[in-house]
């Protein structure tokens, strides 16, 4: 008797796992985005060094380069990322990987993600 493999289901072809380079934060912060088609708000539901996960009001594709602004503290800078290219797309919810990042930048977010990452958490 045959034993023959089942196949894998269609829903998981193609699926590619990654190892991130940078721990991820949650948070909720509010974000425009910029297309060659249109602006956008957005929020971000976390963040690292490397990229973000936004929740937006357009459907996007991956590949497509953006531009982004973006606040993550009341005392803080506005920060503009000239460049993020779409990663992977869930409905309206997006993946996002920072292309080209200033010095500022990459500052300001490293700070507020190392400060998130030591902040203690409350008891639930």
């Amino acid at each position: 008797m045959a034993i023959t493999a089942k196949p894998l289901s269609t829903k998981l072809k193609g699926i590619q796992f990654v190892l991130r380079p940078y721990r991820r934060i949650p948070t909720r912060h509010a974000l425009h985005y910029l297309s060659t088609e249109y602006v956008g708000k957005g929020l971000v539901t976390n963040l690292s060094r490397s990229g973000l996960r936004i929740q937006g009001e357009h459907a996007v594709e991956p590949g497509l380069s953006l531009a982004l602004r973006l606040t993550l503290s009341a005392d803080g800078p506005t920060i503009e990322v000239e460049r993020a290219t779409v990663r992977w797309v869930d409905g309206y919810d997006f993946g996002m990987e920072f292309d080209h990042l200033s010095p500022l930048a990459a500052a300001h977010i490293t700070k507020v993600v190392s400060q998130k990452i030591r902040a203690p958490r409350m008891a639930s």
